[in-house]
């Protein structure tokens, strides 16, 4: 190993706060000593991460204030260090250091707004998809080839279920506005979340769709979906009605393959 490959990594180990052994091969002086000029490179490091993770997630910032949201972070970055080459990524684990690791107040809340967040910037730097369903293509579907005929989404949707109001609390403050007071419904709210024109859309699900939309996106072809929805839709009204979301899931440009296999 090289000797400057030995020193870049007892740097990078310094700024990690794993070793400062680095500080063996800094010269001090009567005006800076050697800690001292490190400092500079320790503490830079931490305000960058700081404020990579405050753009993520502006409206947790914004929730907290920035100085408590500065001490979660530096916490957050000694359980999570940042080992991805690219910085975009530091906050991944965010969500889940809150649920698993952070004990303050609301943790919960904080936990599913950080989790909303995440998901939105997830779901506005998925890839494009080149080719969208229209209506006119299920129209051409074969009577036929309807009961098995399966689906594919687009890689920009995700959904998520949450216990807080945190989509019309993170709205109103990424718009400047006053929030609703967080509140906790005693069942999950599914969420849906779609990039479109270069946008992050949202939109809460009845709970029929949102089984249908699971289930189509994992696999499950017309006629399984009309099967499952039998818990909550007359068998008369069923397939009327899976139909609807369909067109629905086209209309939102969220489908971009139709097919029998």
């Amino acid at each position: 190993m090289s000797h400057l490959h030995e020193l870049q990594l007892r740097f990078q180990d310094y700024l990690i706060g794993e070793s400062d052994a680095i500080e063996n091969d800094i010269v001090s002086s009567e005006d800076a000593l050697a800690e001292h000029r490190l400092g500079v490179y320790y503490n830079a490091y931490r305000v960058r991460l700081i404020d990579c993770l405050a753009v993520d997630y502006a409206v947790l910032e914004k929730h907290l204030g920035r100085e408590a949201f500065e001490e979660l972070a530096l916490d957050y970055l000694r359980h999570y260090p940042s080992c991805h080459p690219s910085v975009r990524w530091f906050g991944q684990h965010l969500p889940a250091y809150l649920r698993d690791i952070y004990r303050g107040d609301g943790q919960e809340f904080l936990h599913e707004l950080a989790s909303y967040e995440w998901a939105q910037s997830l779901v506005f730097d998925a890839a494009d998809s080149a080719a969208l369903v229209q209506v006119e293509d299920m129209a051409q579907v074969p009577a036929a080839v309807w009961p098995e005929l399966r689906f594919q989404f687009k890689p920009a949707m995700r959904w998520l279920d949450l216990h807080w109001n945190v989509p019309q609390y993170e709205n109103a403050l990424d718009n400047d506005d006053e929030p609703p007071p967080p509140a906790r419904n005693d069942y999950p709210q599914r969420w849906l979340l779609w990039r479109l024109d270069l946008k992050t859309h949202w939109r809460s699900l009845d709970v029929h769709e949102a089984w249908a939309i699971e289930g189509a996106a994992t696999g499950a072809n017309f006629a399984e979906i009309c099967e499952g929805l039998l818990e909550w839709i007359d068998a008369e009204q069923v397939a009327l009605v899976a139909a609807g979301f369909l067109k629905q899931w086209v209309g939102d440009q969220l489908l971009t393959g139709l097919g029998s296999h």
